[in-house]
């Protein structure tokens, strides 16, 4: 569409063509797609389950191919014309690459024009008055902004197959009467979902014969036992209030032999017998109780099963009941997880035997081994006869000593080791040079490697270029790994395709020497740097060779020291983050190289020593996207620099800065301390002050002197309107400021702010009174102040009431607080926790002078410091009844 030249009729005309050429069942998909908002990101399964749980896809003419199958291919015959664009994200936790799916905007508009009569998006009550009662497919986007009379409305569709209810959590008890009586009264409902919050009871939920799909977050009992009653349910996920009367009534769940996905229960672990569900798909939080209740060889017949999640193996009584599970017979299972539950006495007992014996179909591709306290691997692993796996999880293991390298797993692409306690080796060490090495690799098509919580490892095998994604955390390692090929090609005939390293709490860890982060030619790709916590560590990478580097974060690494022939590097001009805490000399090094980076939008510097001034006016001028500034504890800094030409900031923190103090302040205070008197060596402080005062408290005459005695100068009173002061014309704006001592407010160029929206002084504790002239230079913008420890605050200005567009004001810790100002009329929130318990007496008593001063404020929170016998003073929060 890029290169179309026709206008946007003529695009959407084209459109229109594409669409009416596909198959009839795509086209409905496709219909049903605009009931969700623009730009919205679908999970391939979710989607095509609701496709199903619609009846939107049949299987007629096709029994042998799975119905989700068949929506796979509607949605990758959509995608491949067009009408979806697939993406991917990587999840932060657990590093999956997950793809995603969203309609371009034209696309949507096709999709809304289609299906009008059909698919419609309730965004507000009209909308139920004029859309068509024919409509099949109804997502209520906003339940809240209804009345109840209105969402009555709901009823008027007759001919409901979807309905979707999307919401802001809770909903009052009318409005979710309204809401069942709604669905209840919908005989043709397919699929039910909502994520609001509440407890649907649906009592008469067994008259809607066709449900097929139910979601919701929270079922009562009386609703479940209507539930069962729905033999073509295809969905199930809810919770329940009680797990007391859970076996009586679920186990009916056991006899909806349609079932293909279940999340049922307290916590989502419904317990049901399910031996008949042999269409399951998927069976998630399955617990083995022994001879008692739920056992393995249950699962014998489900054949079809694609994901299995077992709990509580510790509970399988014999190695015949782990052969009866037939695992090995599970031919398209993809996913198997197998969870041993944590024990008091974890002895190796029978888990070696037990997990010997629940060997999966080689076809399996993703597995999780978690909580098995045998000595070693199964032998399918070691053996080979897993091949395809493509993930491999293993974690708390604590009898592990040593691990196989894997290397001969060539479809693995994921794995994760986290909580071997014991683990010492992975692969096999060879001695060369007198010196303890591993040789072995990891898989050569490896491309994440996540080690956590193994402190007694000390190497890893050499790790393929295939790797992207690497996070190593509270290890042992007392050498950094390498990246080499498989059999001895030069590393340079593989492309690097390194993204991300996060390396976390290695306290033994001390160089880097031979390392994959001095590896040059596999470093200029790492998007990605983190290095926290390793307080051994005294070598640097090569920042400067990281020619793709978007984020790095140095943390808590005080040994560390860039090499002399760094020390001038330049930075990749990709940078967007910059994090430096605490870590050597690296920090005021690393700010030498900020020229030119035009991409960074977030800088944060903490306890840097070295660090004396911010960059000058000339580097922050280049520094075009830099939007969050935080500088913490920096004690030896003493100039802001040329932070006044940062013009796309929006929020700053100092704090901590004990050396960054205004001009006036310490050429005044240093010269009177060593003279005592008026002298000519106050001359050069003394007019830094004036025309600091002058630039503050602008007005269209210039400041006016008189002589003192001895040829001094002293300014004159400044003119200044008290109404309607005249704020100080700046180029340099922050939205948010937030700092620890009021004084920094006199510094330039923060003393010239006058557009700032929000403002946080966390050290008021030598602040008698809030800094009256910078809030009325910003009085027209100020929309939030907050005062923490405010111990020393006696009074607020008396032109408070002048910051018209201040809502929220917080004031914390302030004991000596006996009378409030006039507060401004646009103030909706007003705190002040540990005042004085006068203060709170008066502000309670009705039409009192304090009471009227925040009369028209809708929510008021006043908590009176008070002391408990000789214990600490304690808040005790009392609302103010207006």
């Amino acid at each position: 569409m890029v290169h179309f030249k026709g206008s946007e009729d003529d695009v959407m005309e084209t459109l229109r063509l594409s669409y009416y050429y596909l198959p009839a069942e795509v086209q409905i998909c496709f219909r049903y797609c605009s009931i969700f908002p623009q730009d919205y990101e679908f999970k391939k399964k979710d989607l095509v389950l609701m496709w199903m749980g619609s009846g939107l896809i049949s299987q007629d003419g096709n029994e042998l191919r799975r119905i989700e199958d068949i929506g796979d291919k509607i949605l990758a015959e959509l995608t491949r014309k067009s009408f979806f664009e697939m993406k991917f994200k990587v999840v932060q936790y657990t590093q999956v690459k997950e793809e995603y799916y969203i309609m371009h905007d034209l696309m949507h508009e096709l999709a809304k024009y289609v299906s009008a009569g059909e698919c419609t998006t309730i965004i507000g009550p009209c909308l139920l008055e004029t859309e068509k009662d024919s409509i099949r497919h109804l997502r209520i986007a906003c339940i809240d902004k209804l009345s109840t009379e209105e969402a009555k409305k709901i009823t008027r569709f007759k001919n409901l197959r979807t309905i979707i209810i999307d919401g802001p959590g809770l909903i009052d008890k009318d409005m979710l009467d309204v809401v069942e009586n709604s669905i209840e009264k919908s005989k043709s409902l397919r699929l039910l979902r909502s994520n609001l919050e509440n407890t649907f009871h649906l009592s008469r939920l067994s008259d809607l014969k066709h449900l097929r799909y139910v979601y919701l977050h929270r079922i009562s009992l009386e609703g479940m036992r209507e539930l069962v009653k729905l033999y073509h349910l295809l969905l199930v996920d809810c919770l329940t209030d009680s797990r007391e009367a859970e076996p009586r009534h679920v186990m009916y769940f056991g006899n909806i032999d349609r079932l293909r996905y279940v999340n049922y229960g307290a916590r989502r672990l419904g317990e049901f017998p399910i031996g008949r569900l042999t269409s399951l798909q998927e069976l998630c939080n399955y617990r083995i109780q022994g001879s008692k209740g739920n056992k393995i060889s249950a699962i014998k017949n489900l054949r079809t099963l694609r994901e299995l999640q077992v709990f509580g193996l510790e509970n399988v009584e014999s190695l015949e009941e782990a052969d009866n599970a037939k695992l090995s017979e599970k031919q398209y299972l993809n996913s198997l997880s197998l969870m041993w539950s944590a024990r008091n006495n974890a002895e190796n007992g029978n888990d070696d035997l037990i997990l010997d014996h629940l060997e999966p179909h080689a076809n399996i591709r993703n597995l999780t081994i978690s909580g098995y306290c045998g000595t070693r691997l199964p032998f399918w692993i070691e053996k080979l006869r897993v091949k395809n796996l493509v993930s491999l999880e293993l974690a708390r293991c604590i009898y592990w000593e040593q691990l196989p390298s894997l290397g001969e797993l060539e479809c693995l692409k994921k794995l994760w080791l986290e909580r071997l306690p014991s683990l010492q080796q992975i692969g096999q060490t060879s001695q060369r040079s007198n010196n303890s090495c591993i040789d072995s690799y990891l898989p050569p098509h490896l491309d994440t490697l996540i080690v956590r919580h193994c402190e007694e490892l000390k190497q890893l095998p050499i790790i393929p270029p295939s790797l992207v994604h690497m996070k190593i955390s509270k290890v042992g390692l007392t050498k950094f790994p390498r990246i080499g090929n498989l059999h001895g090609e030069s590393i340079e005939t593989r492309p690097s395709k390194l993204q991300f390293v996060s390396v976390e709490e290695c306290e033994n860890l001390t160089l880097l020497e031979g390392s994959l982060l001095l590896q040059i030619h596999y470093i200029r790709t790492i998007n990605v740097l983190c290095i926290s916590d390793c307080k051994e560590l005294e070598s640097a990478p090569r920042f400067d060779e990281m020619g793709h580097l978007r984020e790095l974060n140095i943390r808590n690494c005080p040994k560390l020291r860039v090499s002399g022939e760094i020390e001038g590097m330049i930075m990749s001009p990709l940078l967007k983050k910059l994090i430096i805490k605490q870590s050597g000399d690296v920090g005021h090094l690393l700010m030498k190289s900020l020229h030119g980076l035009t991409n960074l939008s977030e800088l944060e510097l903490e306890n840097c020593p070295g660090l004396r001034s911010l960059p000058s006016a000339d580097v922050c001028k280049t520094l075009k996207s830099l939007k969050f500034l935080e500088i913490i504890g920096c004690e030896n800094l003493s100039s802001l620099g040329g932070l006044g030409s940062l013009r796309s900031l929006i929020s700053l923190k100092i704090s901590s800065c004990s050396n960054l103090i205004a001009p006036h302040e310490s050429g005044i205070a240093g010269d009177a301390a060593a003279d005592g008197d008026i002298g000519r060596a106050w001359l050069p402080a003394l007019a830094s002050y004036v025309i600091g005062l002058w630039r503050r408290f602008w007005t269209p005459h210039p400041p006016r002197y008189r002589g003192l005695a001895g040829g001094g100068w002293e300014p004159s009173v400044l003119v200044a309107q008290e109404e309607n002061p005249v704020v100080p014309d700046s180029n340099f704006q922050i939205d948010y400021l937030e700092i620890d001592l009021p004084y920094v407010l006199n510094i330039q160029p923060l003393s010239s702010l006058c557009h700032t929206k929000g403002l946080v002084i966390r050290g008021g504790t030598q602040m008698e009174s809030l800094p009256e002239q910078w809030l009325l230079q910003n009085h027209n913008e100020l929309e939030s102040l907050k005062v923490l420890s405010a111990n020393s605050l006696e009074s607020q200005p008396p032109r408070m009431r002048d910051l018209r567009s201040l809502n929220f004001l917080l004031l914390s810790g302030a004991g000596k607080l006996r009378s409030l100002p006039d507060l401004p009329s646009s103030l909706k929130w007003l705190h002040v926790m540990g005042c004085c318990p006068e203060l709170e007496a008066q502000i309670r008593v009705k039409d009192s002078t304090e009471w009227n001063k925040i009369s028209h404020i809708p929510k008021v929170h006043i908590a009176a410091a008070r002391p408990v016998q000789s214990g600490p003073h304690i808040f005790h929060s009392t609302y103010a009844s207006l």
